[in-house]
């Protein structure tokens, strides 16, 4: 009776060493799933990033190309705007009303006259 329990025994010992020789197999294969894992996600990411960065790379070079496009229309724009002025101012005084002028500078002449006889005596 002794030795059937010590066969159980024994029985029961390897089904125990079994049993944890497979929870530890599982185990290092949950390990390995794991890092498999992360290191697919890191994967991931830096393949992210780099896509991002990227984008932004081009987005800004776009950016800039846009923005020396709009200088270049708002120089020309100011260019066209000071012709414009300069038109204007030209065109104003080819029709500014000269004897009117002559009649001022005439006007001032004589104030002058007087004030320098009212001033003598």
């Amino acid at each position: 009776m002794k030795e059937m329990g010590n066969v159980k025994a024994q029985e029961n010992l390897m089904k125990s060493f079994t049993m944890a020789d497979n929870m530890m197999k599982k185990s290092w294969e949950m390990w390995q799933v794991s890092l498999g894992s992360l290191s697919w996600i890191q994967n991931q990411l830096e393949t992210m990033t780099k896509s991002n960065l990227e984008r932004s790379k081009i987005a800004r070079e776009e950016s800039n190309k846009v923005m020396e496009g709009l200088m270049k229309q708002v120089e020309k724009n100011q260019m066209q705007m000071q012709e414009m002025v300069q038109q204007a101012v030209k065109i104003n005084f080819e029709n500014v009303d000269i004897p009117f002028i002559n009649y001022c500078n005439e006007m001032k002449n004589k104030v002058e006259e007087v004030s320098k006889r009212i001033t003598l005596q």
